[in-house]
């Protein structure tokens, strides 16, 4: 497959997930509307950028375009955590709007947000079954969830494992 071919199927790949990301940042200011009346730029400072930002980072990426295809991958994952998170903490309410929200995102979008979120899990794993971390990408991926606090994806001895490599790589 030549280079551009390459950089063709990722960026068909990306407006596929942009979809999906446009989907939830409307869903997200449609909720602050609700409960504010008004979207102020600091609230949507809070939610991630636009599906037109990322096509204009990745179009302007010469050969690192990939970058950002993971970085919208990743997005994925974390936000998947965070709905998680928000189901098993919230109200009913909150736990009813947001498998709503996945309901309506697969029959909209026509994908399902948590197949798309898979990345992480699959890091972790990899990670896991090798021992250590081989991989800077992979390291950045392992150090946000050490660093986020509300994490859905490791416990206990999994994230003890992953914070010792993490030191391993670090020390390397």
């Amino acid at each position: 497959m030549t280079q551009k071919a390459k950089r063709d199927a990722a960026r068909t790949e990306l407006l596929r997930l942009l979809r999906g990301l446009d989907f939830y940042r409307a869903w997200r200011i449609a909720g602050i509307k609700k409960t504010k009346g008004d979207v102020r730029q600091e609230d949507l400072d809070q939610i991630v950028e636009s599906g037109a930002a990322f096509l204009e980072h990745f179009d302007t990426a010469g050969g690192q375009y990939n970058q950002i295809l993971q970085s919208v991958r990743e997005w994925y994952s974390h936000t998947f955590s965070d709905l998680c998170v928000m189901m098993n903490t919230g109200s009913a309410a909150d736990m009813s709007e947001i498998r709503q929200f996945l309901t309506r995102f697969r029959s909209e979008v026509g994908f399902d947000f948590k197949s798309e979120a898979g990345l992480i899990a699959k890091t972790i794993r990899k990670a896991l079954k090798a021992g250590k971390i081989t991989k800077e990408s992979d390291y950045y991926i392992l150090k946000e969830i050490e660093n986020d606090a509300y994490q859905a994806f490791m416990k206990g001895t999994d994230f003890d494992a992953v914070s010792g490599m993490l030191r391993h790589f670090e020390n390397q």
